[in-house]
């Protein structure tokens, strides 16, 4: 592939950012200087997320543990077999790729703001942003994209087969697959899965810090409104002043799940966990989000309760093969239409 002008990478970048914070001149992007700073030693993690082998447990001693008891946890030889690892890599994106424009986030009207591979990873490689673009794209695997060859180089982990929502459809269910491309530094704000869903991420490059903090966690410690007047706060913000005095605040029972992720490894985040990522070096990752017959009352509920026509549809849809969970469904309905009768 030739390589564009300069100025052609220059202009992207300095679109991109001027669509994505519109309040920021170029020279705040980097004002905090947080590219000094020495990720590795500040604000150590206590590492307390349990670490298993793929061939540890079966699939149902996995649900057991660890799904339906609600516990995160990293899974190693997850990704054994996968072509992606040990393949994908910057420069396999920018070669391969690089002409495919991916998301890079959102301007403020919600609209997709996408950048070309080959430039993303150039700004990767020289960037010094506090809190650099991130690419986090649910659509590389559409039919349409040239990136759509990327799906055929990983498969869903053994523990995580079961996919209810996928008698939606594509074309209906929520989406649900990403590619997150994220250079050092970069990150994701504290937030809970949609939906009530489950989700596994697989690491095939670099270090990823993460921080989960269970069910139940009161949303105005985790959220204050003190940190939300702030807008747009740096994810490495977060972690240096916010994550201790977080801590101070909680009991025992509260306390949040932290762990270092390497590359080859698999993390499960179970349903209704508060979390939050720090890229600690340039990262490739897929995820997704999932159904499963353990988590499918909770999902079942937030759907309808946020998106009724399409719970409706699920339910018609899981009828013909998974009458099984519509009947429990209707028992605990009727139960509970007794207890508030």
């Amino acid at each position: 592939m030739d390589e564009e002008p300069d100025f052609t990478y220059e202009e992207a970048i300095t679109d991109c950012k001027k669509r994505i914070r519109p309040e920021f001149s170029e020279d705040e992007w980097s004002a905090k200087k947080f590219h000094a700073l020495d990720l590795e030693v500040l604000n150590a993690p206590q590492e307390n997320c349990d670490k298993i082998h793929v061939n540890d447990f079966t699939v149902e001693e996995f649900v057991d543990k660890y799904e339906t008891a609600s516990r995160p946890c990293i899974i190693r030889g997850a990704m054994d077999g996968w072509r992606a690892y040990g393949k994908w890599s910057l420069e396999w994106l920018a070669q391969e790729h690089g002409d495919v424009e991916l998301r890079c986030g959102d301007d403020e009207e919600g609209e997709r703001v996408e950048i070309k591979l080959s430039h993303f990873v150039r700004y990767m490689q020289e960037q010094e942003d506090d809190n650099p673009l991130y690419v986090f794209d649910e659509n590389f695997a559409d039919d349409e994209k040239e990136t759509a060859s990327m799906a055929q180089d990983f498969s869903i982990p053994t523990y995580f087969q079961e996919d209810l929502f996928k008698y939606l459809g594509e074309d209906d269910r929520p989406p649900y697959r990403w590619v997150l491309v994220g250079p050092k530094r970069s990150g994701s704000s504290i937030h809970i899965d949609p939906c009530g869903t489950s989700a596994w991420n697989s690491l095939l490059a670099g270090r990823k810090r993460w921080v989960l903090f269970p069910p139940g966690t009161p949303r105005s410690v985790i959220k204050p409104e003190s940190w939300l007047a702030q807008k747009r706060s740096e994810a490495l913000d977060w972690f240096l002043y916010h994550l201790d005095g977080m801590k101070q605040q909680l009991p025992a029972h509260q306390q949040p799940v932290e762990v270092i992720m390497e590359a080859g490894e698999t993390i499960f985040v179970p349903g209704g966990w508060w979390h939050t990522v720090l890229n600690l070096e340039d990262t490739i990752a897929v995820t997704q989000n999932f159904v499963s017959s353990n988590n499918f009352m909770l999902v079942y509920q937030e759907l309808k309760t946020s998106r009724t026509k399409l719970s409706r549809k699920w339910l018609r849809s899981l009828s013909f093969d998974r009458q099984d969970l519509v009947e429990v469904l209707k028992r605990n309905e009727k139960e509970e239409g007794k207890r508030e009768g």
